[in-house]
């Protein structure tokens, strides 16, 4: 009873402080102009303009704004951008992804990544730590004619800071809820005119707040570190190198599932006897070298990655010693891209590149069966190697000063194989249940035309026509030899949308409407003790518009409103002979994504401050569905966040809540074996930030 006073204590005096600049007098406040979007230009041969100016639907954050919303990580963007949601579902490894109705929750993503230009082709890396960002880009709608496989759904640009354009040290200390505790340093410097470089340290903890009544200790704990330095240098006025790296450990709590109580619509209890946890160590590193003459813009990216993980599983999620499983993963991915861009001042502009691949995967899963009499270990591995080319072109016409016609094509070929070996470890007995050496070869082109009409100053009209894509691949579990392997996912897409400036860039807003037409789309089935296998269900249809308004009412007042709307049906799917989920709505994906916020400085000068900064934030989504067959719903809900910092000099102090009205939602939910599970959204929570600059 005391603990529960105690937390709406922390809620009320958390509203208390929010408000209470408000109620107080205070001078003029100084200008929050630094909110105009887009004021950062990172540089891009594929997207040398900032994207308000660009023909796509985009939504763009600033590394100021993520720190300012206590943005910490990829999930945090959920609703943020229209139609965008990470389901937080389990751990790291299991970040889906949906946009517009397009992703998927197990296989390859629907939606691509790069992070300082080094793809990220697994879901299991795209939850990252977000320390020391410049910008992150989300571009909805296919672009795979300049990025390539799996971005049918969109992409997200993730880039980090230039010791170039950004100089000094930086502290982040942060202290909240559930001991979560965050620490990021980071130092950048130029060395002269020629040479650059950066090093940041990421530290995270957090106790986590779903008990396990088992043994009365939590579920998702986490601890996470990371380390990633930044080299640059510019030995000539037109050529420059980059070097990036970035190494990440990851060990946490996993698959916390408990009973749902359907009434509540939340968990009830979770009790598990075997623990579980998922583990991970990444590491990206980035070559980019950069050419330019008065003609021709040159880059070439040489990137790879390695990825090794381990997620140990009590499958039963019941406090009974049934069966438990523990998978792991090896990955290493090399790619190569050439990329060339003509730079010249003509009404006809082009860019080619080439795009090559080499990703090697070894998986293991091993599932420990003690119900069984006698018990017995399902023993599986996987080799599964990819290889891929890709060479693409985008051409730009300017039919007049304001009208713009442009097209591009690209042409993926892709070759894969997976060997797959299962055994039956019973005591001392090898008994071989299945082995299969299966390859997969395809080729795809995704063309994409794109007629852009611009009004004076940054205001446009376009209408898109695309081709989208997402790679097939290889089933860990299955019943039958032809369900090894499931085909590409393909998609004809059409948009049609506007950008607007008003009133001296008073009043920014976006809005776009758009048609998805899948085929051979991939859907999930599960198999009881066994796992899920992916098959191409049949055809859907994704159909929506976006909304996204930015106002400065004045030059210390931001307000910003965010709205998507996803009707994502199937057209046909035939589950089984006796089963027709045709007209159906696709799982996981939210009719409605809502954001709305405001952002208030005032200019408060004492002994120890100079400002005020005031934030607040209503984020929702749903109505969703869980599964194909419609039973089972989550209704629309919305978090509330808020927060309050005081500036001194190089010193921000925030006091921040998030969830404060203290919101009980489901985050996941599943059934197996006849059960009901899930996993409750992150309860109310409270913490300070303090951020200095050396």
């Amino acid at each position: 009873m005391k603990a529960n006073k105690l937390h709406h204590l922390f809620r009320y005096i958390t509203l208390l402080l929010y408000i209470f600049p408000f109620i107080s007098r205070a001078n003029e406040p100084d200008s929050l102009r630094q909110y105009h979007l887009d004021s950062i230009v990172v540089s891009s041969i594929k997207l040398p303009n900032a994207t308000w100016r660009i023909p796509v639907a985009s939504t763009t954050f600033e590394g100021a704004t993520l720190q300012r919303r206590q943005l910490n990580n990829m999930k945090d963007f959920s609703a943020s951008v229209p139609n965008f949601i990470m389901i937080d579902r389990d751990s790291r490894l299991t970040s889906s992804v949906f946009v517009r109705g397009v992703g998927s929750l197990i296989n390859a993503p629907g939606v691509a990544m790069y992070v300082d230009d080094v793809p990220h082709f697994e879901k299991s890396s795209f939850d990252i730590s977000l320390a020391d960002i410049e910008k992150i880009e989300f571009l909805r709608g296919p672009q795979g004619t300049l990025f390539g496989r799996n971005a049918m759904g969109g992409i997200i640009l993730v880039y980090t800071a230039s010791p170039f354009r950004k100089q000094g040290t930086q502290l982040r200390l942060s202290y909240g809820s559930h001991n979560e505790t965050r620490i990021t340093l980071s130092h950048r410097k130029k060395e002269g005119e020629r040479f650059a470089w950066g090093l940041t340290g990421n530290y995270h903890h957090s106790d986590g707040f779903i008990i396990n009544s088992y043994n009365g200790k939590t579920t998702d704990w986490l601890n996470a570190a990371s380390l990633s330095n930044r080299l640059e240098w510019r030995p000539r006025h037109n050529l420059s190198f980059r070097l990036q790296q970035s190494l990440e450990k990851v060990k946490q709590g996993a698959f916390g599932y408990g009973a749902v109580n359907s009434e509540l619509n939340d968990v009830d209890s979770v009790s598990l006897n075997h623990p579980s946890y998922y583990e991970r160590l990444i590491y990206d590193t980035g070559l980019q070298a950069d050419y330019h003459t008065s003609r021709l813009w040159i880059r070439s990216q040489t990137s790879m990655q390695l990825l090794n993980d381990t997620y140990e599983v009590d499958q039963d999620a019941s406090p009974r010693d049934l069966y438990y499983a523990v998978q792991g993963e090896r990955q290493r991915l090399l790619s190569q891209e050439i990329n060339v861009r003509d730079v010249s001042e003509s009404i006809y502009g082009w860019n080619f590149g080439l795009f090559a691949f080499h990703h090697d995967i070894d998986r293991s899963t091993d599932v420990f069966l003690r119900m069984a009499r006698p018990s017995y270990q399902l023993e599986k591995r996987f080799d599964d190697l990819n290889s891929g080319i890709a060479l693409y072109h985008r051409s730009e016409l300017q039919i007049t000063n304001r009208l713009t016609l442009e097209g591009g094509i690209r042409y993926d070929f892709e070759k894969a194989r997976s060997i797959h070996l299962e055994n039956k470890l019973t005591g001392d007995t090898i008994e071989l249940r299945n082995q299969y050496d299966s390859p997969l070869t395809f080729s795809q082109w995704t063309p994409k035309v794109t007629l852009q009409y611009r009004f004076s100053g940054e205001s446009q009209l376009y209408a898109t026509w695309a081709r989208g894509y997402k790679t097939g691949g290889f089933n860990t579990v299955f019943e039958e030899e032809s369900e090894r392997i499931f085909d590409p996912e393909k998609s004809w897409n059409y948009e049609i949308g506007g950008k607007v400036t008003l009133f001296k860039n008073r009043l920014l807003a976006e809005g776009s409407l758009f048609y998805i037409d899948i085929s051979s789309q991939q859907v999930k089935q599960l198999l009881d003790l066994q796992g899920i296998k992916i098959r191409n269900a049949g055809h859907s249809i994704s159909k929506g518009a976006e909304l996204t308004l930015k106002v400065l009412p004045t030059d210390a007042t931001l307000l910003h409103l965010t709205y998507g709307y996803t009707h994502a049906t199937f057209r046909s799917y035939q589950y089984s002979e006796e089963i027709d989920y045709s007209g159906n709505f696709l799982p996981f994906v939210p009719r409605h994504t809502l954001s709305i916020g405001a952002e208030h400085r005032i200019d408060w000068h004492t002994a120890i401050s100079d400002r005020l900064l005031l934030q607040a934030q209503y984020s929702g989504m749903g109505e969703r569905y869980w599964h194909e067959d419609n039973r089972v719903k989550q209704h629309f809900y919305g978090l509330l966040d808020v927060s309050t910092a005081v500036e001194k000099e190089s010193l921000r102090v925030t006091l921040w809540g998030k969830n404060i009205l203290n919101e009980r939602q489901l985050g996941y939910y599943f059934e197996s074996a006849g059960r009901s599970l899930g996993k409750p959204v992150k309860p109310f929570t409270t913490g300070v930030t303090i951020d200095y600059s050396f």
